[in-house]
């Protein structure tokens, strides 16, 4: 029986002033999510203004990942903050779209 690989994440966080730029390079589904949603966490109790996620190399992302976006926005709202997604790719940006979140975001080009 073949070993099935863990999809793969990788997380780093860039502070700027007060805000923090979070690149994500990989997948952010079920089984990654929780990563993501650790550092997000920290992000918002140490009070970052604004938290931009960095989605250009991000190259799959699933409804466990819409929902922990749509989650990190309103705890981030709740503390002043605010959620911006950065550079989806054109795959990424499909699903947010056919998802109907694209509103609830702000979203920047590269």
């Amino acid at each position: 029986m073949p070993d099935i690989a863990e999809p793969l994440l990788v997380v780093t966080v860039e502070r700027e002033g007060r805000s923090a730029i979070v690149r994500i390079e990989g997948e952010v589904e079920f089984a990654t999510a929780p990563r993501l949603r650790a550092t997000l966490l920290d992000l918002a109790h140490q009070g970052a203004l604004p938290v931009i996620l960095d989605l250009s190399e991000v190259s799959f992302l699933d409804s466990a990942g819409i929902s922990l976006l749509i989650q990190a926005k309103k705890r981030l709202a709740n503390g002043g903050s605010d959620l911006v997604l950065r550079a989806p790719q054109r795959n990424v940006r499909r699903v947010l779209e056919i998802s109907g979140v694209t509103e609830l975001f702000s979203i920047q080009p590269e």
